[in-house]
């Protein structure tokens, strides 16, 4: 009895196996698509999906009913990039599985082609994984190629860049071909900076591919920015894929060139805080960084911080802050939720740093702790200070403001955003007052960035502080580094207090880490309540954080602050709009 029992059980065994199994199906045929580039390229940015290809075996009656849907080797040989299956493991295979486990094989069982091709496989859709959108779309034209007979995009076998500069003469960039010969190549778009995202507009370049070579003669290449620019190309013909970003910016399939910013090595530097540009725009400078090399002495392998990744991916890039001030107090999280600093106190460091159109440079750095830094920033900020906007925007410096708006919003919006940025700062109201015109600022508000309490120029010299009004000295007193002090978790800065008893609103100097060397202007805050010195908008000082500008500044330093002040908020504004 127990031997006929473990035959019957192993009979339905095969019998559900052969089910499962479709062994009764008609017909079976073979597809596969691609997950990656769905949407290509209208994905922002478009870095590295995950690429790999979705392999089903599809079981057909005579009708062309589906009747069963299969995996066929997703994964493995010809569905993974050769040396990215280590990475399909850890980033795609759970995707995959948890589609397959969500049942959507079974949604194409029962339909035929027409009705497959009716699916509604988009983000949301009816027919979708949730989860899964990418798969389960990729699923659905690997179902179609199968009843269609079609391949699916095959990967590309090429070493390096998929079109190498051969030349950059004039306006005209020539790139040489080394894609397959049946490779019908459609240049899509131009795209600057390493993340892919600014497109270059097209009717700025016209584009010619001819006896092996694709060249792309630019209207006026000089006006082009300094760094890095993907060519994005497809397959026009359907049966390649684009060229992968496997490897990063500089070593992928991706063809891109370089436009050089015409720097030299003497011409980047860093001033103990942050890395300083004799010329040129830092946020341009920022958007191609290739690398962040960070060597603690003795070490043997150097920290390495990337906006792209090797994989093509986009990473968490913390080394430097938008104005080029490196991170001191950053710390790097690891894939297992792990941290670590990126500097230790005590240890010297060589960081290096890359960026594509500019040369690379080194700089030696230990981290101080408060005190220390403190310290230095006041020795950097030494000098004679008066209110920063009645200066800058005084009506013959027009001209500065307008022309970055302009360049990014176009002739059109362009003055009317330069007067909103030279309102935004130039408001006469703070603390209660403030409060009760903007509330908590979710609707607009206007910031007060004078000098309050009766001063009109404010002198730093060293640990002494000092203000006067039309020349007559209002206050002057020793300060002593207190704590570092963040400024309702939007930047943080350094408090400094006096003992003199009589100091009233002067007690307390709250600094920012701006100097007239990196940012051109200084910003912070002074009063009586450390507390409400920390709360940007409630309390007595809500709304008013006061810029300094050097009484002796020339007009270079106008127009250098000006620019940094527009090429700060633009960007800002371009990322509250895209998201």
């Amino acid at each position: 009895m127990k031997t006929f029992r473990s035959l019957l059980a192993l009979v339905m065994a095969l019998c559900l196996a052969l089910g499962a199994s479709c062994a009764l199906a008609d017909q079976t045929l073979e597809g596969d698509a691609n997950v990656d580039q769905r949407y290509y390229p209208a994905v922002t940015p478009f870095i590295h999906p995950p690429f790999y290809n979705v392999k089903l075996a599809v079981s057909v009656d005579d009708h062309g009913v589906i009747t069963c849907v299969t995996d066929n080797g997703t994964g493995g040989a010809g569905s993974v990039q050769e040396g990215n299956e280590e990475f399909w493991a850890k980033k795609n295979k759970p995707y995959f599985d948890a589609a397959v486990n969500g049942g959507l094989l079974e949604k194409f069982v029962g339909k035929t082609l027409e009705e497959v091709k009716a699916m509604d496989m988009t983000s949301g859709g009816a027919d979708t994984v949730s989860g899964a959108t990418l798969v389960s779309a990729a699923a659905q034209e690997a179902v179609i190629n199968a009843l269609e007979g079609k391949a699916g995009k095959t990967f590309l076998e090429v070493e390096g860049s998929a079109l190498p500069v051969e030349a950059i003469d004039g306006n005209a960039v020539t790139l040489k071909n080394a894609l397959p010969d049946d490779f019908d190549v459609q240049v899509l778009d131009i795209r600057w900076g390493v993340r892919n995202e600014e497109i270059v507009p097209a009717d700025s370049y016209a584009v010619e591919i001819a006896d092996g070579r694709v060249t792309i003669t630019f209207r006026d290449a000089a006006g082009l920015k300094a760094g890095y620019y993907y060519v994005n190309v497809a397959d026009g013909s359907g049966k390649y894929r684009s060229p992968s970003f496997e490897g990063g910016p500089g070593a992928a399939q991706a063809p891109y060139f370089i436009i050089d910013s015409g720097l030299n090595a003497e011409d980047i530097s860093f001033d103990g805080q942050r890395v300083v540009l004799s010329s040129g725009s830092m946020a341009d400078y920022l958007q191609n960084i290739e690398h962040v090399l960070i060597l603690a002495e003795g070490a043997e392998k150097a920290t390495e911080q990337v906006i792209v990744g090797h994989h093509g991916t986009a990473g968490t890039f913390i080394a430097l802050d938008e104005n080029g001030a490196l991170n001191a107090d950053g710390v790097v999280k690891a894939r297992n939720g792990s941290e670590s600093p990126l500097f230790e106190a005590g240890v010297n460091y060589t960081v290096t740093v890359a960026a594509f159109g500019y040369p690379e440079f080194s700089f030696s750095y230990a981290k101080k702790d408060g005190a220390e830094e403190a310290a230095a920033l006041l020795e950097a900020v030494k000098g004679t200070y008066e209110a920063l906007f009645p200066v800058i925007t005084a009506p013959e410096y027009d001209q500065i403001w307008l022309d970055p708006c302009a360049a990014v919003l176009g002739e059109e919006m362009g003055p009317a955003v330069a007067e909103m940025l030279k309102a935004a700062c130039n408001g006469t109201i703070y603390g209660q007052e403030a409060v009760d015109a903007f509330g908590d600022g979710s609707n607009g508000a206007q910031f007060d960035c004078l000098f309050i309490n009766g001063v009109d120029q404010i002198t730093f010299d060293g640990a002494k502080i000092s203000g006067t009004l039309e020349g007559k000295e209002v206050f002057s007193h020793e300060y002593a580094y207190v704590s570092k002090l963040s400024l309702s978790g939007m930047m943080e800065g350094y408090l400094f207090e006096t003992a003199d008893a009589d100091a009233g609103e002067f007690r307390y100097f709250y600094l920012m880490p701006d100097t007239p060397a990196a940012t051109y202007h200084l910003e912070f805050r002074y009063g009586s309540d450390v507390d409400a010195l920390a709360q940007y908008n409630e309390g007595p000082y809500a709304y008013w954080l006061a810029a300094g500008f050097p009484v002796d500044a020339d007009e270079e330093m106008i127009r250098n602050v000006i620019t940094l002040f527009c090429e700060e908020n633009l960007e800002k504004l371009q990322a509250d709009d895209a998201a």
